[in-house]
């Protein structure tokens, strides 16, 4: 299965840091790990795919 847009990466990293309950954060944090294994990651994998 091919990542998910770069776009959608920082979506859901900038989601993380909003002020959504804390259900939803949950639910976006397993999307996130399950994808790419931790949050690190994808931070990395996001800041590639801009530059």
């Amino acid at each position: 299965m091919p990542p998910p847009p770069v776009i959608l990466v920082k979506t859901w990293l900038q989601l993380l840091q909003s002020d959504m309950e804390q259900e939803a954060k949950i639910e976006v944090e397993n999307k996130i790990i399950s994808t790419f294994g931790s949050i690190e990651i994808a931070i990395i994998y996001m800041s590639e795919g801009i530059e």
